[in-house]
């Protein structure tokens, strides 16, 4: 590997979840004006710039602002979030180049599921490290490790029955959480997929969704031993085959 692309695949990330109505979750206008805040300070200077080159013979005003930017941004994650059943939930990231932002919102959907077989390799299947048919390619596979679990990405390059070139990412964490607070300790897989259409995502893709797992690992057994965070332990029970 050149060293342009290790540090390409070194590229700090940015995870967020998609509130779906969980205890300590903040409420959908509040994670609205927190999504505005933080795409305005991301986009200001570009917008900035386009505004500079908006023609003045135009015959209309500069029609876009940072803010809204942000609110499709929330309305189109949230669309997508509600779409997905309970036992699932709805990331999103963004890649960081030279301290900016390059690619954002990045959506990963992740399911929470009762483990199935003690031996976490049925997990291969699921996320088709042997390959799928619409995999143009043989599949990448990497191995992950986090303080509460193992886990597989996989990367392939894939076709659409059109024709069209993109990349899916899928990967799966076996994760243990262990006794605290007189509770029992708890195992769950976690599941991701996205698919990326674009050529230099698809090199940062794979690493920042460990980044997403690593995150998750940390969220759902914190170090500091108190209770596992944004209720993916209940989600885990209800999960489905």
């Amino acid at each position: 590997m050149s060293g342009e692309l290790l540090e390409l695949t070194r590229l700090p990330w940015h995870w967020e979840w998609v509130p779906k109505g969980l205890p300590g979750e903040p409420d959908p206008d509040t994670w609205t004006g927190h999504l505005v805040a933080l795409f305005a300070e991301w986009t200001a200077e570009g917008v900035a710039a386009v505004r500079e080159a908006w023609p003045k013979d135009a015959g209309a005003e500069f029609p876009f602002t940072t803010d809204m930017v942000g609110r499709d941004t929330a309305r189109w994650l949230r669309e997508r979030a509600e779409q997905l059943p309970e036992w699932s939930r709805l990331a999103w990231g963004a890649a960081f180049v030279e301290g900016r932002p390059r690619w954002a919102p990045v959506p990963v959907v992740v399911e929470f599921r009762g483990p199935e077989a003690e031996d976490p390799n049925y997990l291969m299947d699921l996320v088709g490290a042997r390959g799928l048919e619409c995999d143009a390619r043989e599949p990448v596979v990497d191995y992950v490790t986090t303080p509460s679990g193992d886990g597989v990405r996989v990367f392939a390059l894939c076709r659409s029955p059109e024709g069209a070139a993109y990349a899916r990412l899928d990967a799966a964490l076996r994760l243990d959480v262990p006794p605290r607070g007189g509770a029992p300790g708890s195992s769950a897989d976690v599941l991701l997929s996205t698919s990326v259409f674009e050529m230099g995502l698809m090199a940062l893709i794979g690493p920042g969704v460990e980044q997403l797992m690593q995150q998750i690992a940390e969220e759902c057994a914190p170090a500091d031993g108190g209770p596992a965070r944004l209720g993916f332990l209940a989600a885990a029970g209800e999960g489905q085959s």
